[in-house]
This record gives C-alpha cells, sequence and structure tokens, in this order.
C-alpha cells in the first residue's frame, strides 16, 4: 500500500511515522511545499522574545531522521490538486510539475496567518510570524531598530508577541484589535485584565478598532491607519487568525472556513482520503460536531490516529475541547470547554460561578489569588467549561477540569476528588475544589 501525505509538520509528520512504525513495508511519501518539517511553531514567540537564543532547539526532527526510518519526503513540493477518481495528486518540485499516485491520501496542509489585502500591505515592515524564518526576520529587525510595534489583533499569538516586544524593549508597543475586547475566546473579565497587565508594562492596548491602510516611504511601512486614527509604525505584526491551505481542495466537504470536514476516524467525505491538523476538523466533546480548532495539541493526535486509521485500525477522536494556556507578562490564563458566552451561543441552560482561591497555603511563602470561573449545566450541575487566571500556579489547574469534562462530572464529584496536598502547593481545599463546591 502507498500513503501519500500532503503536508510535512506535526500532523503530517506524526501520521508518517506512526505508519511506518506499524507497517513498515508500507510506503510512505510526505510532500512539503517548505524547507523544513516537524518544528514547534509555538516556540517562535519566545525566540523573539530572546528567551531561546537557539532558533535549532526549536526543530524536532530534522529530515535525514525521518529518511533513516524509510519515509520518501519531497522538499520544496507543492501540491495543486488532487485527482479523487485517479487517486493522484498533481504537484511542482522545483520547476517540473509531477504526479503522485496513492493509494491512502492524508492531507495535513496547515494553515497560514490571514493577510487581508489592506493598501498597503506589501510594504515592507510589514510581518506575520508561522515560521521560523518568519521568527528570524521578525526578530532582526525588532533588534535593529527597537522602535515603534503595531500588532494587529489581540489573539494568543498576538498577547506572546506583545510580551516579547515588551521583553525587546521596543520604543512602543501598540495592540490593534476590532473586537471589544483582546483574548476573545474568553469571557469578558479574563480579556479585560490581560488589557490591564499589558498596559501596566507600557503597552498601549485598543480594541473595537479596524485597520483600513498602511502607509510607507521608500517601499517601507511608516504608518498604519484605523478607523479611528493614524499611528507611527516602524514595523507591523499581523496576527489576526489563520486560514486553512485548502484552496487546491475539490470535492471534499468543508466548513466556510475552508477547513476540510472530518469525522472522528479522520475520514473525509471522499473513501481513502484523510485530513488532520490545522487544515481540518475536530469533533467536539460536548457538541459532537465538527468545529474548526487549530490547535497543536489536537494536530498530534490527530496524526497519531490517522495513522493508525489509514491502516484499517478502528479509532474515535471525539474528545476536543480547545483546552488551552499562555502567558502574558505577569498573568497566566487558562481555558476549556465553553465559556459563559459560548454556551449562551449554544442555547445551553446553564449557570456561573467565579470565585477566587490561593494557589497555596496562606502560611507558606508567596501565595498568589487565583480566579477560577465554571459554567455547567443548571440541571444536573455537570461541568461544561472552566477559565483561570493568576500571576502563577494557575494554568496547569485547568488540566483538571479538562479531564473533569471529557468524563461528564459534576460540580459535586470535582468537589471531592482525593486531590494531592501539601501546602507549598495547595490548601486542604485546592482552589478548584474551592471553586467546585461554591457552583450550586
Amino acid at each position: 500500500m502507498k500513503v501519500l501525505i500532503l503536508g510535512g509538520n506535526p500532523a503530517g509528520m506524526s501520521a508518517a511515522s506512526r505508519i511506518k512504525r506499524k507497517a513498515p513495508d508500507t510506503e510512505v511519501v510526505v510532500l512539503e511545499k517548505s524547507w523544513e518539517v516537524s518544528y514547534g511553531a509555538c516556540g517562535l514567540p519566545y525566540y523573539v522574545a530572546g528567551l531561546n537564543e537557539d532558533l535549532d532547539k526549536i526543530r524536532i526532527r530534522r529530515v535525514s531522521e525521518f529518511e533513516k526510518m524509510g519515509l520518501c519526503i519531497h522538499l520544496g513540493c507543492e501540491a495543486l490538486e488532487i485527482d479523487h477518481e485517479k487517486k493522484c495528486v498533481r504537484a511542482v518540485e522545483g520547476e517540473q510539475e509531477k504526479e503522485f499516485s496513492y493509494d491512502r491520501l492524508i492531507i495535513a496542509t496547515g494553515a497560514s496567518p490571514k493577510k487581508p489585502p489592506f493598501p498597503g500591505i506589501e510594504l515592507g515592515g510589514i510581518f506575520c510570524l508561522k515560521t521560523l524564518q518568519d521568527a528570524e526576520r521578525i526578530k532582526e529587525k525588532l533588534v535593529q531598530c527597537r522602535g515603534n510595534v503595531v500588532i494587529v489583533g489581540g489573539g494568543y499569538i498576538g498577547l506572546e508577541i506583545a510580551e516579547a516586544c515588551i521583553l525587546q524593549k521596543a520604543k512602543s508597543i501598540r495592540i490593534i484589535e476590532a473586537m471589544d475586547r483582546v483574548l476573545n475566546t474568553f469571557d469578558k473579565e479574563f480579556g479585560h485584565a490581560v488589557q490591564a497587565e499589558l498596559e501596566k508594562h507600557g503597552a498601549s492596548v485598543q480594541t473595537g478598532e479596524r485597520v483600513q491602510r498602511f502607509k510607507g516611504i521608500d517601499g517601507q511601512v511608516t504608518e498604519i491607519i484605523t478607523d479611528r486614527g493614524c499611528y507611527e509604525a516602524d514595523m507591523i505584526i499581523l496576527s489576526i487568525g489563520v486560514t486553512p491551505n485548502t484552496g487546491f481542495v475539490k470535492g471534499l466537504k468543508k466548513l466556510s472556513n475552508g477547513a476540510i470536514i472530518t469525522d472522528a476516524a479522520m475520514r473525509t467525505s471522499i473513501k481513502d482520503i484523510f485530513a488532520v491538523g490545522d487544515c481540518a476538523t475536530v469533533q467536539h466533546r460536548l457538541t459532537k460536531n465538527p468545529v474548526y480548532i487549530a490547535l497543536g495539541t489536537n494536530a498530534n493526535k490527530q496524526g497519531r490516529l490517522a495513522g493508525d486509521s489509514v491502516l484499517g485500525k478502528a479509532v474515535c477522536f471525539d474528545r476536543a475541547l480547545g483546552t488551552s494556556m499562555l502567558r502574558c507578562m505577569g498573568l497566566e490564563l487558562a481555558k476549556t470547554g465553553f465559556s459563559e458566552e459560548e454556551a449562551h451561543r449554544e442555547g445551553l441552560s446553564y449557570k456561573v460561578k467565579t470565585v477566587e482561591a490561593r494557589s497555596h497555603a496562606r502560611y507558606y511563602p508567596d501565595p498568589c489569588i487565583i480566579t477560577i470561573k465554571l459554567v455547567y449545566r443548571e440541571e444536573d450541575h455537570v461541568i461544561l467549561g472552566a477559565q483561570v487566571m493568576g500571576e502563577k500556579e494557575a494554568a496547569w489547574r485547568i488540566d483538571i477540569f479538562a479531564c473533569a469534562i471529557d468524563r461528564g462530572m459534576t460540580t459535586e464529584e470535582v468537589g471531592y476528588l482525593d486531590l494531592g496536598y501539601a501546602p507549598m502547593f495547595a490548601g486542604v481545599w485546592d482552589a478548584v475544589q474551592i471553586a467546585a463546591n461554591a457552583a450550586k
């Protein structure tokens, strides 16, 4: 059997490696558009920040390591068209067009940063952060000029880049967000807390403001114009979400954003074609519907299980909750399941409870306050979502709630879990249990 994989990063290479380990005689061919495979894109903001000065540490495995496993990898090879009936993919490698046949196909082409056609978008000094080369260019420019930086978009990447710019001592840092708050996947009180944290460290956060165009001199950006004003900019970093790289894919069912719809076994709407990672949907644990949640955790799980699915093993990945964590300067935040706003949009009958509790025993040095917000079903108190924030010792607690939601636990059950205790780690009633027991 020949398996063709389009895309050589986390999801694609997880699938490729899994297939080769489980079925060594299977021919596995990977087509990768870029010249890199298997790197940890989540580490890029920390390279920009100077917290890691060695970009090579972000590379997980090299092509040579995969080739030793028996994988055939074509770098600089872009898929142009899939012929479902002939079971082949037309691609261009260098300047030469080629056809690659397959018995089974895995689409793992990922996603690209959104780059709207604003006037002036072609000017130098305007960046997106996606690849290792992007990180190198952004860091070089940032360190070189340490000038006025404008970040368009206040989501996860935008906030991590803002932290990087603060740590690199940029002259000024301005975040422009079209929505009414930054970090809008969280409820508003968490977004407002992040904004306050950024402003405490000198950043300017402007919400409800839309970019209109860019201006420059001699091919380099100098200004950004919005519907509210005009601001100096020595460099601009766009962080306004991603678009699945599926424009070349025809005939498969997709979401409105282009993400390929898959079932819990990563199968698409056409036999023998699978899709994984940021170009595809995942099955949500609570809704049981295909949703788009572009996270590395999902991509790696999908890749591993798709490898088994391609080989005919029954698999089921229907447990995505969008569990995520981040740190923005001195504030940790984490979320899993539904926020209050999301539960409202789903039309659920729910209640919420927000509590503050200490991170560990008050008589052990340096405790901090952790804020926990729970969303739970009104009729039976089954937990639907949780959000957490605090200066430290906060983010990891979201994993307890992720387990609880996955298992369909109630607030009462979580409140009486036999969690570990020592004064330097928690109180006899952990913050998680205090929140759960307060939810009536």
